[in-house]
């Protein structure tokens, strides 16, 4: 069964919600966008070792996959994060960002 944006959004709130209480963190606004630069400089570095241009630490190819997939599943998780936080329906947003040019053909972003 497919899952909506809302219904990830949702269970992503969940599962932070935990993360913070066994982890005894506190959620606040600031906490949010930085927990998003820690994931992003994560993802970097899997891609950077992905690409042959960081270190292998040992691990095979298809552990080092696994790692970029996973740490591009943590940086989605947590701009949901950040929407439920601010209450910005994405949908909405990337549908007036992004996909009003699929209207335009193929006109300049």
């Amino acid at each position: 069964m497919a899952r909506t944006l809302k219904e990830i959004q949702a269970d992503s709130e969940r599962v932070s919600q935990i993360y913070a209480r066994n982890c005894d963190i506190k959620r606040d606004d600031d906490w949010q966008v930085l927990k998003l630069a820690e994931e992003v400089g994560e993802l970097t570095s899997a891609f950077l070792r992905m690409t042959s241009r960081g270190r292998l630490k040992g691990d095979e190819p298809a552990e080092i996959r696994q790692q970029f997939e996973d740490e591009l599943a943590d940086c989605l998780a947590q701009v949901l994060l950040i929407a439920e936080r601010f209450e910005v329906d994405l949908d909405a947003a990337v549908e007036r960002k992004w996909f009003r040019y699929l209207d335009k053909g193929s006109g300049d972003a």
